[in-house]
Order: C-alpha cells, then sequence, then structure tokens
C-alpha cells in the first residue's frame, strides 16, 4: 500500500512542512492497473513511475507500519483511493476491518467490477462513501479513453446511489477532449440521481498516453466550477446556460453563488486534496481548503 506524501508527513515517515490543512488521510490501494486509462500512471501499459497518481507522489508504506503510525484523531476522515490492480481485494478489505473500528470517516475511490461489489462494501464495513469514478463524461470519449462501456457504467453507477442515498460521487476531469456541453448535461444528470461530482484538471503525466496532452485553461475550468456550484445550489435546467456552437459554455444562469466556495476541492467531506492536479507555483485550479458542506 501507499500513501500520499502530505499524508506521509503526517504519519511521521517523511519529513515536511505542510501549509495546508490535512484533514483527510489518502491511502493507495494496489499497483499497476488492469484498466489501461489514457490519462492515468497507473495504467496497464504506462511506462511513468509508478509512486505516482495524478502528480502526487505516493511513497510505501507495509501495513503494519501503517497501524503503528495512524492515530485516527489526526483525522477527520481516511479516503482509500484502489487501483483495480490483480488481488487488490484482499488488501482492501484488511484495511477497511481494521478502520471499522476507529471513529472515523472511511470513503473508498474504486472501479467497482458489479453492483455486488458495491453492495458488499457498503454491507460489511463502516464506509459513509462511495466513489465511482466517470472521468470522462461524453459516451464515445469514454470508451476510447477509459476502454469499457459507458453503459455499463453508468448502470453500476446509478443503480448504486439508488440502493445507497448520498453515499455514492463520481468525478469528472475537465480536458480530455469533452465539451464544456458534455460536462454540464452530466453534473445535471447526476444531481438528478443525487450523485455529487468531484472536479479535477486534467494533469499530463509522462509515461502516459496523454503525456503530451494539455491542461485546461484555468478560465474554463473557472466557469465548470461556477456552473457546479449553481446546479448544485439551484433548481437549474441546461437551456438556462447559453454555449456556443462547439459547446463551449457562454453565459451561465443569473444566481448568485459564492465563488470562494466554488473553487475549493469538490469531493466528500473534509476532502481537500492538496495538489493532486495543482503545482505548489501556479494558481490553483482548486483550492485546497474544506468546503461547507449542507446535509442531503
Amino acid at each position: 500500500m501507499k500513501v500520499s506524501y502530505a499524508t506521509a508527513v503526517m504519519l511521521g515517515i517523511k519529513k515536511g512542512k505542510l501549509n495546508f490543512e490535512m484533514p483527510t488521510a489518502y491511502l493507495m490501494v494496489g499497483e499497476k492497473c488492469i484498466y489501461n486509462c489514457s490519462f492515468c500512471s497507473q495504467a496497464r501499459e504506462a511506462q511513468g513511475n509508478n509512486d505516482h497518481l495524478s502528480r502526487i507522489t505516493w511513497p510505501n508504506i507495509n501495513y503494519e507500519k501503517f497501524i503503528e503510525k495512524f492515530d485516527s484523531t489526526k483525522f477527520k476522515r481516511v479516503c482509500l483511493q484502489v487501483v483495480s490492480s490483480v488481488g487488490y481485494e484482499e488488501e482492501l478489505k484488511l484495511l477497511l476491518e481494521y478502520l471499522k473500528s476507529k471513529d472515523i470517516l472511511v470513503s473508498v475511490s474504486i472501479r467497482p467490477k458489479n453492483e455486488e461489489e458495491v453492495e458488499n462494501l457498503f454491507n460489511n464495513y463502516n464506509i459513509d462513501n462511495m466513489g465511482i469514478s466517470t472521468d470522462v463524461p461524453e459516451k464515445n470519449l469514454f470508451e476510447k479513453i477509459r476502454g469499457t462501456k459507458y453503459d455499463k457504467h453508468m448502470e453500476i453507477l446509478i443503480n448504486s446511489s439508488k440502493k445507497f442515498l448520498h453515499k455514492v460521487t463520481t468525478h469528472v476531469i475537465v480536458g480530455l477532449g469533452e465539451t464544456d456541453l458534455d460536462i454540464v448535461k452530466f453534473i445535471l444528470r447526476m444531481k438528478k440521481n443525487m450523485i455529487n461530482v468531484s472536479l479535477f484538471a486534467f494533469t499530463p503525466i509522462k509515461g502516459t498516453k496523454f503525456e503530451n496532452k494539455e491542461t485546461p485553461s484555468l478560465e474554463r475550468y473557472r466557469k465548470i466550477q461556477y456552473a457546479k456550484e449553481i446546479i448544485d445550489n439551484y433548481k437549474v435546467k441546461i437551456e438556462e446556460f447559453i454555449f456556443d456552437e462547439k459547446g463551449n459554455l457562454k453565459e451561465l444562469p443569473g444566481y448568485n453563488i459564492d465563488k470562494e466556495e466554488a473553487i475549493k476541492t469538490s469531493g466528500c467531506t473534509w476532502c481537500n486534496r492538496p495538489y493532486y492536479n495543482d503545482s505548489p507555483n501556479k494558481t490553483f485550479y482548486n483550492i485546497p481548503k474544506v468546503r461547507t458542506f449542507k446535509e442531503g
């Protein structure tokens, strides 16, 4: 298993100074995925370093060392990032069994094989949220970039949300070739199914198929963040957004939103994912501060 670099500093296994809060401990289960997503450093054919996920370094730690170092009073949540490697289930269940005894929120970000796996994880372990990542909101691009069937993915995602209300999330990576229209339609669809959407900005990683692809502009990303904030807080329809003929978002509906809140990291409660797709010397896509969440 691995931990994010900032989590390693919090656990005392790496030296470093953190200039942001770390209420969530991020752990990675598995290594070298059986799938082959074009953007991912853990993809089957990726040539990059296995100690990365997105732009974050994830130092190795064995289970015994983690148990020795982990202090649940230092965190509000533990997030398990599951790589679909061969045999990940045993390591995942070992960690979840340990965390059941701790007074802490636990989320699992996973590419489930089927609905039965989702039900097993929710019913047998004390997890309060499951992230089933979509990454690519448009069907044809999804199947090209992620290499699996979009309709089957959506079936698992939506059916899981119906069974476990307000406990299933997904995320979108802005900048993989989709249009703004694709993203806004997707977020609206997810809201109808009570699924919160987390936003990421595409980060090119050396050794992946998309290592030379450009990142999205900050201006475009901000528009998507504001659109999501409007959708999250108001009953809004797609017709209220104005797009050009290429699907670029030109005008937002005239609702009042807290723009400072909108540009914070989106995800589960207590999630801030520092530097996940941001460089310290550039303006942040996602501000690594905890968001204010509403119940339900």
